[in-house]
């Protein structure tokens, strides 16, 4: 059975949300210091820290969505508290998405809000200031970035696909990992270094495919439903499934049909060819079979 549709009401709540999000994202980012790329605090892995300017956005956001609503608890990724995502209403924030491009004085970083609400992302925005571009979305109200309406692209096949993938450190090296066989077998592949800017991308059709393997929900709650209301599919890696609100490990891109079995439609969405139950595909094109994680489920 098929989820309910927001009634017409909570359509007009989530759209209103979405606004106070974009409006929160584009004050704050905009108001982000440039220079201000000092380690604050440094956190598991390579490469991963927060500087001063997350935390002063961090701070900011809070203070906006506070004064909105105080009782609507906010999970923040430089302050977060264990349990929050189980509230039944949620402020999901990444105060900037892409730490290491920004401290590094490249473009691509963004502000992430997303709202959920009874297990579900309804309203969300992304802000990157650098390039000047807003997108948003709210639950039924489709997809804009900078005010117009985006789709996703229409393409289908992985041999021509423009793909973007954030992996594991290491998945290079390993033969059949899903870095190396998308590599082989995509039209080309990129990482961009910031999730958010990435889903968004694809979601407005600049990319065709994208996979990541290592998501926070303030990763992927406002940038998949931004995703998802542009027309695109959200599959969880590991369970074929549409993906929940802070998936870890998702596949995003259009897929041609709904009807069809997920994996079906996945193996259809990516080579233009189904697959049996092994895996193989049938009338395969390219000759391959897809790994596990993206065909096999």
């Amino acid at each position: 059975m098929s989820e309910a549709k927001p009634s017409a009401r909570d359509r007009a709540r989530f759209a209103e949300l979405a606004r106070l999000a974009a409006d929160a994202a584009v004050a704050v980012g905009d108001a982000i210091a440039i220079e201000d790329t000092s380690i604050v605090t440094r956190k598991r892995g390579r490469a991963n820290f927060a500087t001063a300017a997350d935390h002063a956005a961090e701070n900011a956001i809070i203070a906006r969505l506070s004064a909105h609503d105080a009782r609507v608890p906010i999970l923040a990724e430089e302050s977060a508290r264990k349990g929050l995502a189980a509230a039944e209403r949620l402020w999901v924030v990444d105060p900037i998405d892409g730490t290491l491009n920004f401290s590094r004085g490249l473009p691509f970083y963004c502000v992430l809000i997303g709202y959920v609400e009874a297990g579900k992302a309804r309203a969300g925005a992304v802000h990157a200031p650098r390039t000047g571009e807003t997108f948003v979305a709210s639950e039924g109200g489709g997809a804009t970035r900078n005010g117009e309406r985006i789709e996703v692209s229409a393409l289908t096949r992985l041999a021509e696909a423009f793909a973007v993938a954030s992996l594991g450190f290491g998945e290079t090296k390993k033969k059949d990992s899903r870095f190396t066989t998308l590599n082989a077998t995509c039209a080309r592949l990129r990482v961009i270094g910031s999730a958010g800017l990435e889903i968004c991308y694809l979601a407005m059709g600049r990319f065709d495919l994208f996979v990541h393997s290592a998501l926070s929900p303030w990763d992927v709650a406002a940038p998949a439903l931004i995703a998802r209301e542009a027309g695109a599919a959200v599959i969880s890696l590991k369970t074929g499934k549409d993906a929940a609100w802070n998936e870890r490990q998702v596949v995003i891109a259009k897929f041609s049909s709904r009807v069809l079995p997920i994996r079906q439609r996945m193996c259809l969405a990516l080579t233009g060819s189904p697959c049996t139950s092994s895996g193989q595909q049938v009338n395969s094109f390219p000759q391959q079979i897809l790994p596990t994680a993206l065909c096999n489920w």
